[in-house]
C-alpha cells in the first residue's frame, strides 16, 4: 500500500470516528485540550520570568489570553 492510499485511508477513519463521536464528547475533548493548552503556556511564562509571582504569572497569562489572534 502507498503512503498517499494509507494516509487516505487513515482520514477516511478518523471522519468517520469524528462523525460518531457524540457533541458533548466532542466539547470535553475540545475544554481538555484548552486546558492543558493554557497549563503549557502558564509554563513557558514562569520559565520565561522565573522571579514571578503566582499573581505575576496569572496576569500575564491572562494578558496572552486577551491578546487578538
Amino acid at each position: 500500500m502507498c503512503y498517499s492510499t494509507t494516509m487516505d485511508a487513515l482520514r477516511r477513519d478518523d471522519i468517520a470516528i469524528a462523525r460518531s463521536t457524540p457533541t458533548g464528547e466532542k466539547l470535553a475533548q475540545a475544554l481538555e485540550l484548552m486546558r492543558l493548552g493554557i497549563a503549557v503556556k502558564r509554563e513557558q511564562i514562569q520559565s520565561k520570568f522565573p522571579g514571578a509571582t503566582g499573581t505575576e504569572v496569572d496576569g500575564l497569562l491572562r494578558d496572552w489570553l486577551a491578546e487578538p489572534r
